[in-house]
């Protein structure tokens, strides 16, 4: 057999990738709608294996904005093609398309029943990093796995985080802090009732509609209350997040509650910078085993201009690791896009700025010393 050719997918190609896809899967399937938006989509390679015979195969890699991660979603050859090293050279097409992308990392969800595909991805160099109850249309479950496709990139973190999924719209401050804590003690439980009352406890934020977010002081006094060292860095003494509110009775409320966190913290042992951490301090944590929220804005993840928290728990010289509690219900995207994810340190410190002010907050928890 002559070695395939592999190329970018094109328009004109999309019949025959809907016969393989109905060749190789019976559930879970690509529609042709979704095919022409992956084609003409910016944040993905649609790869086609082309035979002597015709389209035999074909690879979906998919990229997160503002980070250095790749996921396969899809690998697929057909039935008459296989045994023949085609599925190796797909895979080994979407990595190099994921490093001309700058990623450093590929991970892909497989089918726990899938054998076969479970032993390529292993001889290819994939390890497992968890699994995802229930993942497919079927009821499968899928395995997780993630291979380095870089020979000098960054180095994966050992740990695995266990995902939260933050439930409301307003509360990534409390969905991050609880994948801290419960990182620092697998005890602790995560649940809803909690992540509502750490909001309840933190929160100081008015929206124009609806509920507001969490402040730096209120996340710090959750976690200190809840029996962990915290130590609080932050650039601004002003009231946080004031800026973006108009109403004037509004901006009291805020002022009040900020007052009354300051009050509170200066009563607890919580120690206060009233600075940004630099990068050599947040090695230094991460190093020390403490764990990081962090506020950023979204707009280098999804184009929003919104305050957010997401969670830390490695860094090396070139990526910081982040879990992000806001998972995107976007058809092609899984928990495995937003746990543990690489992002470039000058990308991340970029991103852990917002607002006109460039406020820049981070919470840091650590075990206490008597536990």
């Amino acid at each position: 057999m002559n070695s395939p050719t592999i190329r970018p997918a094109l328009s004109a190609d999309i019949d025959a990738l809907l016969q393989i896809e109905r060749q190789c899967f019976t559930s879970d399937r690509l529609s042709r709608r979704s095919f022409q938006r992956l084609i003409r989509h910016g944040h993905a390679s649609l790869l086609i294996a082309l035979c002597e015979d015709g389209p035999a195969g074909y690879a979906l890699v998919l990229y997160r904005r503002g980070t250095r991660l790749a996921r396969l979603y899809s690998l697929a050859v057909r039935p008459d093609r296989r045994g023949r090293g085609l599925a190796q050279a797909l895979l080994t097409a979407g990595e190099q398309a994921a490093r001309e992308q700058n990623c450093i990392f590929m991970r892909l969800e497989v089918n726990v029943r899938n054998e076969a595909a479970i032993a390529l991805y292993r001889r290819a160099g994939y390890h497992p990093i968890g699994s995802i109850r229930e993942y497919y249309e079927d009821g499968g479950d899928a395995l997780k796995m993630e291979k380095p496709i870089r020979l000098h990139g960054a180095i994966a973190p050992e740990r695995r985080t266990a995902f939260y999924e933050q439930t409301t719209p307003f509360s990534c401050g409390p969905a991050s802090l609880m994948m801290a804590m419960h990182h620092l003690d697998p005890e602790y439980r995560m649940t809803r009732r909690e992540e509502l009352n750490i909001w309840r406890e933190s929160t100081t934020i008015f929206m124009t509609a609806g509920h507001g977010g969490c402040s730096p002081q209120g996340l710090a006094l959750s976690a200190w209350r809840r029996g962990f060292d915290v130590t609080l860095y932050c650039n601004a003494t002003q009231v946080p997040f004031i800026d973006s509110v108009r109403d004037p009775d509004k901006k009291q409320v805020i002022a009040l509650v900020h007052e009354d966190f300051v009050e509170q913290l200066a009563e607890s042992d919580v120690e206060i910078h009233d600075q940004e951490m630099t990068p050599e301090q947040l090695q230094r944590h991460l190093r020390h085993g403490d764990v990081l929220i962090s506020l950023i804005s979204t707009w280098r993840l999804n184009r929003n201009k919104a305050p957010h928290w997401v969670m830390i728990t490695a860094a090396d010289e070139r990526c910081v690791y982040l879990t992000d509690p806001d998972r995107e219900r976007d058809e092609y995207q899984s928990e495995t896009d937003y746990i543990d994810v690489p992002v470039e340190v000058g990308e991340f410190l970029a991103m852990a700025a917002f607002g006109r002010s460039r406020l820049k907050s981070t919470v840091v928890l650590s075990r206490r010393a008597s536990n």
